[in-house]
């Protein structure tokens, strides 16, 4: 129940205001996690690229916060499934960053300034409020706008692969009948009532493979290095 709890708000709560991912679930890295020494102020480290213990701890207890407003118990168990998730989502993040980054994709300053400044939670009456975005900049995410604004730019760098992805992974007619047609032992009763959703539910497993197969070469490419262990013990 506590993970099946866990999925359903994954990604999300009040952090979904402000990043929103095309597809949320990765999986297959934890054979690439292993710790070694210590970096000062990182919570990991991937390749070059080091993840701050700080906006690690501010995301980790955003999302608890927001779990325990919807209710849920956040016992000992939970507290330890957020935090290694939370830790591999924002690893994914990176690897995924030197892919778009492979891939030529770039978020120019005017497409980060049309993001934030249409984010609901920026805005005063409708309208984006400077005021607002450094209060909630500063008192949310615990860091200065210049920070928070490489953070976004990275995710929306990291959701236009995803879409890219996605839309790689789209299947045509035949293959959608096909498809169907093994899934439901040669019956095409219900085709025409269930193909979109069928579709939808293909399509999206194919990106989930896709992105997989790019976090496992990226993985044999670049070093990945966890000081969760350290952090949490305090050496």
């Amino acid at each position: 129940m506590m993970i099946a709890t866990l999925r359903k708000y994954h990604r999300g709560l009040f952090i979904a205001v402000i990043v929103i991912f095309l597809i949320g679930t990765f999986v297959g890295l934890g054979g690439y996690l292993f710790t070694s020494r210590d970096t000062a102020g990182a919570v990991a480290q991937v390749g070059s690229t080091k993840i701050p213990y700080q906006r690690y701890a501010v995301r980790v207890n955003q999302y608890l916060d927001a779990l325990q407003s919807r209710g849920t118990d956040v016992t000992d168990e939970v507290r330890k499934e957020v935090k290694q998730g939370m830790l591999r989502d924002m690893i994914v993040d990176v690897l995924l960053e030197k892919k778009a980054d492979e891939m030529g994709i770039v978020v120019t300053d005017d497409d980060l300034a049309r993001d934030i400044q249409s984010t609901p939670a920026f805005q005063r009456e409708g309208q984006f409020n400077q005021d607002v975005y450094f209060n909630a900049v500063r008192s949310v995410f615990h860091e200065g706008p210049e920070q928070f604004e490489q953070d976004r730019r990275t995710s929306l760098k990291t959701a236009r692969l995803k879409q890219l992805i996605y839309q790689s992974a789209k299947l045509t007619p035949d293959e959608i009948k096909d498809l169907y047609a093994q899934a439901n032992k040669g019956s095409m009763k219900n085709f025409d009532k269930e193909r979109a959703a069928f579709a939808g539910k293909i399509q999206q497993q194919r990106a989930l493979d896709l992105i997989n197969y790019y976090l496992r070469q990226l993985s044999a490419q670049v070093e990945i290095r966890s000081y969760l262990d350290q952090r949490e013990q305090g050496t």
